[in-house]
């Protein structure tokens, strides 16, 4: 089958996709190359890559149940279904033979139906047969839902606990009394037929006007010189598309300090992003997102100090204290405008599932990571900080290895 992939309405290039949504041919011919994926400008071979990484992966949640109730073989084969539409991009591909237009098939102004059932979601009466499912990203149950008339992503959780979900409301409430502007706001959602009790949702903040350009995107589109990090890099190319240094290196610095409050070990370079305009330049950072990975979600050794010291992560450094090195403005967070221990306990208490000892053992572990923090912004180098933990640590060790969360 011939699509066009259309940026809007710009056809762009021309792709030969089998029935299983497999790209087996590109064309040579591009128009309107301007208009290619930011990463495969320079590379149109490229782009068989950047249609892989757009399907739902196998791994996520729901997509099992989802390709059985519609007959279909594999991620790839939804996402050709529903024409590689997304709620985070203006891309998408078009039959050679159809007259369909971007204004018939976006899912920005076409309402569309809901496939994935969580409580308190509708479905319009006039609604497209498009999903915006098929391009989630991600290996946690999520899905786009319209609620009170409005485009919401709701997320589950990994197990039968709603850590992951709380967690999100947790960063939230850290950011509004930060009274940092750009942040998504999370709200915690009760879901049925779930073995967990509650979810999140949060509002749409790209639009038909904005689309989202991840870090990831940004560091693939040229090759990074061996004199720069990752992270210097990253803010050289967003200032050569648009934007300004001090705004981008200010948010990545306050997200390195807010991370590092919640131990979030899972800020990788596609929950860092960009807002991209329809004139192809960069005109602010994303707002703050996806923060569920956070306060000792992952971790069996909570509070330990050889844990505390080497919290592994996925982000521009693979150990957590080593991020402190980018942070230029140490104040850039108020610690004294930041959620209590009492306040994580509180909301933890609302799920029934999750056990106190952990909920102990998570708000023991937060308060030990702030009075790091403070340490750090009293001006103590790494290795002072380092020492810090030790400091800090649990007086009893017996009682740690005790309060063990189970596996």
């Amino acid at each position: 089958m011939i699509f066009s992939l259309m940026k809007k309405d710009y056809p762009i290039i021309g792709l030969n996709i089998n029935e299983e949504g497999k790209i087996q041919n590109i064309s040579k011919n591009t128009k309107y190359g301007e208009y290619l994926p930011l990463a495969y400008r320079n590379d149109t071979k490229g782009l068989q890559k950047w249609w892989n990484e757009r399907s739902t992966p196998s791994t996520q949640g729901f997509i099992e149940k989802i390709l059985k109730e519609q007959g279909l073989s594999c991620p790839s084969e939804y996402l050709m279904n529903n024409l590689g539409l997304s709620l985070t991009d203006h891309y998408w591909i078009k039959p050679v033979d159809s007259n369909l237009t971007w204004k018939s098939v976006n899912l920005f102004e076409n309402d569309f139906k809901n496939e994935i059932l969580f409580q308190h979601t509708e479905t319009p009466n006039k609604t497209l047969s498009y999903s915006p499912n098929s391009s989630l990203q991600g290996n946690l149950e999520k899905s786009w839902n319209i609620l009170n008339g409005e485009r919401v992503l709701i997320k589950g959780n990994h197990d039968e606990r709603s850590i992951e979900a709380i967690n999100e409301v947790i960063a939230s409430k850290l950011h509004q009394m930060q009274k940092y502007e750009n942040y998504t706001e999370y709200e915690l959602l009760k879901v049925h037929d779930k073995e967990y009790t509650y979810g999140c949702y949060s509002k749409l903040f790209t639009s038909n006007e904005l689309e989202l350009v991840s870090a990831h995107e940004l560091l693939s589109s040229e090759k990074q010189p061996n004199d720069l990090s990752s992270y210097e890099f990253l803010i050289k190319l967003a200032v050569s598309h648009g934007m300004r240094e001090e705004t981008v290196r200010s948010q990545l610095e306050y997200q390195i300090m807010t991370d590092f409050i919640l131990t979030n070990t899972d800020r990788h370079m596609n929950n860092i992003a960009f807002l991209m305009d329809e004139n192809n330049d960069l005109i602010s950072m994303a707002p703050v997102f996806d923060t569920g990975k956070s306060l000792f979600v992952d971790q069996y050794d909570i509070g330990d100090t050889k844990g505390l010291l080497s919290i592994k992560i996925n982000s521009f450094k693979k150990n957590e204290i080593d991020m402190l090195k980018y942070i230029e403005n140490k104040d850039i967070v108020d610690l004294t405008k930041i959620p209590d221990a009492k306040y994580i306990r509180k909301m933890y208490e609302k799920d029934g599932k999750i056990e106190k000892r952990y909920i102990d053992r998570v708000c023991d572990a937060y308060e030990k990571k702030v009075n790091i923090c403070r340490d750090f912004q009293l001006g103590k180098d790494l290795n002072q900080v380092r020492i810090a933990i030790r400091k800090h640590e649990y007086e009893d060790r017996e009682n740690s290895n005790r309060l063990a969360p189970r596996l």
